[in-house]
């Protein structure tokens, strides 16, 4: 069963990897450390409560760069590239760094790579998906466009390429969520820029009727069970979550291809897994399991059940029904729960709790009927939960049957939840 634990840049640069690695080991008792190689617009820790053990920053605020020094190269035949961080671009490979640290403590660091979604530097413009109403969102690549296959192979073969590690997590391939510096309604509805419009036209999609429901549903979300429920309306909202699974297919596809034929021609092996959002959430993204289940060998899927999926369902509502009206936050609550399958629970039993812990078995279970012969890995939150509940996630993901334990995160656990982690993991041995 493969058990890792997730870490950020600041984690290692703050902390020192030597005591990263120890308190992983010692604490938690796991060899396997996944390391971010580009960070996302986001608080530390999120969405609240301070980095405990952090002796430098109480909360750190990131703003999505590369972190691999060197790599301009790669994306010499683009016309944009991943903006370096400030310690990246002053040489600073602190992958290699606690790579170096986890070797010589008996550990091993496995690269995190972020598909599509990083801060950009060049005529991103070319590249980037487009909202309905055609604003660029110029964090965020558009699978269908030629240039995002280049950049996603280049990415993806020279990060193995450059560690050769035992295992590879490629993350972000996928459409936005709501989530990133600002919550965001409008930025979910992509990709609409002239690439993906020549696609959904040549693919019988009427244009015109999806904008019209897409405005409507941005002015109210309740109307969304009335659209579905029109034969019409729900046609053309099928449709389109179809054309963007597809579109995230076919490059999911064509990367596992490069992937096979870099290890062939080297005569490597280097495990590929996907990211993916849980199995209730992940079509809405573009992700289909029973496809993607044929591009990778295993895919972490984070049925975090105390943020409400995978990006902080609360934010979602709020965003959606207004920060003044319960009712309507309850009524938006109750309809995402019901076209969703979370389960029966109050807007305000799940700011206060979560979602039932028994999310984490179901969604693994469905995860693994639907991903075929391919490996499943659950995402156990230990981040803003008892540290008691930590126990009880665990023994949910393994009721689901899953196939490894990877642990969210390093830097915004307490030092008590790592050692909840190490005895959970002690008493499977």
């Amino acid at each position: 069963m493969e058990l890792t634990i997730q870490i950020h840049p600041h984690d290692v640069r703050d902390e020192g990897g030597e005591t990263v690695v120890r308190n992983i080991l010692e604490r938690a008792h796991i060899r396997t450390i996944i390391a971010e190689t580009g960070t996302l617009e986001e608080r530390h820790p999120y969405p609240r409560g301070e980095l405990e053990h952090n002796p430098v920053h109480k909360v750190v605020y990131t703003d999505a760069c590369f972190e691999i020094p060197g790599s301009a190269g790669w994306f010499s035949s683009l016309p944009f590239r991943p903006r370096l961080s400030p310690q990246a671009q002053a040489g600073e490979d602190y992958v290699q760094a606690v790579a170096e640290a986890a070797q010589r403590q008996g550990a091993e660091v496995l690269p995190w790579v972020k598909a599509l979604n990083a801060a950009f530097e060049g005529d991103i413009e070319s590249a980037c998906v487009r909202t309905f109403t055609g604003e660029p969102i110029p964090t965020w690549l558009c699978p269908n466009n030629p240039l995002t296959e280049v950049y996603v192979r280049s990415l993806i073969i020279n990060m193995m390429e450059r560690y050769r590690s035992r295992a590879v997590l490629v993350d972000r391939l996928r459409y936005p969520d709501w989530s990133g510096a600002t919550v965001s309604i409008r930025r979910m509805l992509t990709c609409f820029c002239p690439t993906c419009v020549t696609g959904m036209e040549e693919a019988g999609i009427d244009l015109s009727a999806l904008s019209k429901l897409l405005e409507e549903f941005l002015q109210d979300l309740l109307i969304l069970e009335e659209l579905l429920e029109d034969a019409a309306s729900s046609q053309v909202l099928q449709a389109w979550l179809q054309f963007r699974n597809g579109s995230i297919t076919r490059l999911a596809e064509r990367i596992w291809d490069a992937v096979r034929a870099w290890r062939t021609e080297r005569g490597a092996h280097s495990a590929y897994w996907l990211n993916l959002w849980p199995p209730s959430f992940a079509p809405l993204l573009g992700q289909d399991y029973a496809a993607l289940g044929k591009a990778c060998e295993g895919a972490k899927h984070f049925p975090y059940h105390k943020l409400g999926g995978g990006a902080d369902l609360a934010a979602f509502v709020k965003a959606l029904a207004g920060e003044d009206s319960k009712e309507r936050q309850e009524r938006v609550f109750q309809l995402l729960t019901h076209l969703l399958k979370l389960g029966t629970i109050s807007f305000q039993e799940y700011q206060e709790k979560g979602l039932p812990v028994s999310f984490v078995a179901d969604q693994t279970r469905w995860g693994k009927e639907r991903f075929g012969r391919s490996k499943i890995f659950t995402g156990i939150q230990i981040w803003d939960i008892p540290e008691e509940e930590i126990k009880d996630t665990i023994a949910q993901a393994l009721q689901g049957g899953a196939d490894g334990l990877f642990f969210y995160c390093y830097g915004w656990a307490t030092l008590k939840a790592l050692d909840s982690v190490g005895g959970v993991l002690r008493s499977m041995e």
